[in-house]
């Protein structure tokens, strides 16, 4: 199975990004969004969302650990707010949290 997210905007307060590059946050949460939703679980998870227009505005967990970058924190706040959290981890279970 191929998944397709387009993500048309992306809207960051100048602010979060702690002087990292933008191109950079891009570039990684390409790459850990494509290994997280790569996980056992994932495919099932969404294909029980479908297609999605928008997702309401979440909110961005500071940094564990001060090396925790934005586009990595942004990946994985993307996958839970598409349901797929929960359902990796219970290998497709039900989508709570």
């Amino acid at each position: 199975m191929s998944i397709e997210l387009h993500i048309e905007r992306l809207v960051i307060d100048e602010g979060v990004l702690r002087g990292e590059r933008a191109a950079d946050v891009r570039a990684l949460l390409e790459r850990d969004l494509a290994r997280q939703l790569a996980q056992p679980g994932a495919v099932a998870a969404l294909r029980s969302v479908g297609a999605v227009s928008a997702l309401t505005p979440a909110v961005l967990p500071e940094p564990a650990r001060g090396q925790d970058r934005l586009g990595s924190r942004l990946a994985t706040t993307l996958r839970q707010s598409l349901g797929v959290a929960s359902a990796a981890r219970n290998e497709g279970g039900s989508r709570h949290g």
